[in-house]
């Protein structure tokens, strides 16, 4: 079951034009991310070092399942890093949407950094999330700046057992940031995801198939496919504007 009040607010303006109206008021309690506890640990982050606090040493996110929403495999695994040497260690970080990464000249340009040169990372973490918006700066250089992220800790409405094969699904209307939830647990995008693709951004029918209790396929009607994993408990999920 879909919570079309309850979805994601972090896609990039270039994306969200055709998609998200406004939506309900979500169940949980809205709460920004801290901003503080983060310092940065190599040349283009814009982050602070606190007074008297001492350079944290970063998290090892090399493992944790994620999404590439407008980059390629290569640049995404980039920000990630880059982005690791800033989180505070001990975040916990379960899960990580790298993107949207929009094209600077248009549609249709190559899922790289060189022609998407800004875009957000979030990562959702314990009860909340941490974001960071990341800018190509001077050459190659990336520039890493903490944002605020608004959402609310949701558990998912759908019903156990997962049971393995196809069935018909629905996004909601902000397309995957409303959310997937089935067989009593959320899932995540994973890997390569097309943010251009307007089922990404918008309702769309379509099928999804649990091929074992962890991996599972959305595809809509139009075309779509995106990757799943299931998520363990309750999902941290931004607000669609």
């Amino acid at each position: 079951m879909l919570r079309a009040s309850i979805v994601l607010a972090l896609v990039v303006a270039a994306f969200v034009a055709s998609g998200c109206a406004g939506a309900g008021a979500p169940r949980g309690t809205v709460s920004p991310a801290s901003t503080s506890g983060a310092s940065p640990s190599q040349a283009g982050s814009t982050e602070p070092t606190p007074p008297g606090s001492a350079e944290p040493t970063g998290s090892d996110l090399t493992t944790v399942p994620t999404a590439c929403i407008g980059l390629g495999a290569d640049d995404c695994r980039r920000v990630v890093a880059q982005v690791a040497t800033i989180v505070p260690p001990g975040s916990a970080v379960t899960y990580i949407q790298v993107g949207p990464f929009g094209c600077a000249a248009g549609a249709g340009c190559a899922p790289s950094l060189a022609e998407r040169p800004q875009g957000d990372i979030t990562l959702e973490a314990g009860v909340g999330a941490l974001s960071y918006h990341v800018t190509v700066s001077s050459g190659s250089e990336l520039a890493i700046e903490r944002q605020d992220a608004f959402g609310v800790l949701l558990g998912p409405e759908s019903q156990p057992p997962v049971t393995s094969g196809a069935r018909p699904f629905s996004l909601g209307h902000c397309g995957l940031w409303s959310g997937i939830d089935s067989g009593g647990s959320w899932w995540d995008p994973v890997g390569s995801v097309d943010g251009d693709h307007p089922d990404a951004i918008n309702a769309a029918d379509g099928s999804l198939t649990i091929q074992d209790p962890d991996h599972a396929t959305f595809t809509s009607r139009g075309g779509l496919t995106v990757q799943l994993v299931r998520h363990e408990g309750a999902k941290y999920l931004p607000l669609c504007q």
